[in-house]
């Protein structure tokens, strides 16, 4: 039976979680108190601006997609080895179920879903819907088609997103335009979602060509992980990693890195960045066996648990927190206040320590959300 779990994979996915669900919160916190930091490095916290350089945060969507596809080549190994003949009917069923779910999700989060009234809700406005349109296209490839299969749609979808912005004109206005209110892609989303669209110049439509390369380029390491697991993946996926930097860099000339609306260009730094990452972890908690394992178990029992921390976190009631927030606020505001002027660090880090105890129990008992 083909192991669905690799400890770098859930490692990764566990550290990106981890910053999304208050690691950053506590960084940031805990170097105003030490004194401060650099401007550029406070900047790295942060999401750029449209145009601007590319931050750290700005890797936290786009890593969370790399690592779904990452991901995917095992769970499909899985539902072959025990779904038989018929093993791509079930499975496409299983995906479509999670793809609403995923969306559904989505909209509970950002779209205002839970307020039952339509004039108030947004279509496309999370990272869960973006996730759930690269995992299709993700899927319908690794239904039918190999690793080569894999590369290939990836590179076409790549090559057909950046031709779209660069060459197709729309309402009057030529192709080529990257403006936060004047792109294809913004276009797109405004005419198809009319009321629904929720007013920020992210894109997600067209877009999804854009989520499912980056899906496929964590299929494809995923696919070279499954298939030969080691020292010769990771040097492959530094390889293909580099080159993705490389190839942005020299495509900047040509069209932007608009992480707003996901450039290719865009999609290849994020995207080279993600594989590194992932050779970086398969290195040190897959290849180097059992010495390193006590270190990304802290990570993967978020990263085991990522959906329900995600939720927990992001989905917010009545009174603007969080249901962590509002869930935790009264057992660890009165301590929190003995800390004087750390009072904001000493509670960040209490409700980021009190989650992963949470997680961790969880853990223990083999209980995990799933969509």
């Amino acid at each position: 039976m083909t192991s669905s779990r690799i400890t770098g994979i859930d490692a990764l996915r566990g550290l990106d979680m981890l910053l999304l669900c208050g690691g950053a919160s506590v960084l940031n916190l805990l170097l105003a108190y030490t004194g401060g930091a650099p401007d550029w490095l406070m900047r790295q916290f942060r999401h750029a601006e449209w145009g601007g350089a590319f931050t750290c945060w700005d890797l936290v969507m786009p890593l969370f997609i790399f690592i779904t596809g990452a991901s995917m080549p095992f769970a499909f190994a899985k539902y072959r080895e025990k779904g038989g003949p018929r093993w791509r009917r079930s499975t496409t069923r299983r995906v479509l179920r999670r793809v609403a779910l995923l969306f559904v999700l989505g909209m509970l989060v950002q779209g205002n879903l839970a307020s039952a009234n339509p004039a108030q809700m947004s279509l496309f406005c999370n990272t869960l819907q973006a996730i759930a349109e690269g995992y299709l296209i993700a899927a319908a490839v690794l239904l039918f088609c190999k690793l080569r299969g894999q590369i290939v749609v990836c590179l076409v979808c790549l090559v057909s997103y950046w031709a779209l912005l660069r060459f197709v004109p729309y309402a009057g206005n030529p192709g080529g335009l990257f403006l936060p209110d004047n792109n294809l892609a913004g276009h797109i989303d405004r005419l198809l979602q009319g009321a629904w669209h929720d007013g920020t110049p992210y894109s997600w439509i067209l877009t999804s060509l854009s989520f499912g390369a980056l899906t496929l380029m964590g299929s494809i390491c995923g696919s070279l992980i499954l298939a030969r697991r080691g020292l010769h993946t990771v040097g492959l996926m530094c390889i293909i990693g580099l080159a993705c930097l490389l190839s942005a860099l020299l495509l900047e000339a040509d069209t932007p890195l608009i992480k707003h609306i996901y450039t290719t260009t865009a999609v290849l730094w994020s995207g080279g960045w993600c594989v590194l990452l992932l050779a970086l972890f398969h290195l040190l908690f897959d290849c180097c066996g059992s010495r390193l394992a006590a270190l990304a178990f802290p990570l993967q029992v978020i990263g085991c648990n990522a959906l329900l921390a995600y939720l927990l976190t992001e989905i917010h009631g009545p009174g603007g927190h969080s249901i962590w927030q509002s869930a935790v606020h009264p057992l660890i505001y009165g301590l929190a206040e003995q800390g004087g002027p750390a009072a904001d660090l000493v509670r960040a880090t209490l409700s980021l320590l009190l989650l992963w105890l949470t997680l961790l129990f969880l853990y223990r008992h083999r209980a995990f959300l799933k969509a």
